[in-house]
């Protein structure tokens, strides 16, 4: 049942996760490579969230849904790889590192929110 519910959960994520990018992206003239990067940083926020209170109320499949539904890493990776590609070898060390740095604080925002 837990690998249905996260079959579902990344299949709606994904969705979810494009559709909403799709729709920052025409709704902003030069939306270059903030767009993932906030969706990112509001999902980690909200997992972090859902993770602490999982936590207090002893629940553990619902953080796998979240998990799914906005965080997608392989956005940015895949902005990352272009940058390379086009010769920008410092850029996309830097994009990647910003981002896992910035995801793992909003999740640590997210869960300490919760838990207090």
């Amino acid at each position: 049942m837990s690998l249905l519910l996260m079959l579902l959960g990344g299949l709606s994520g994904a969705a979810l996760r494009y559709g909403t990018e799709r729709h920052l992206r025409s709704r902003f003239r030069n939306p270059t490579h903030w767009v993932p990067f906030v969706l990112n940083f509001v999902g980690c926020f909200l997992f972090g969230a859902l993770a602490g209170w999982a936590y207090l109320h002893r629940m553990t499949s619902g953080t796998i849904l979240l998990g799914g539904i906005v965080t997608a890493f392989s956005a940015c990776g895949h902005e990352a790889g272009q940058l390379l590609v086009s010769g920008r070898h410092g850029v996309a060390l830097l994009n990647s590192l910003t981002g896992w740095f910035i995801g793992l604080t909003a999740a640590a925002m997210g869960v300490f929110l919760s838990l207090s």
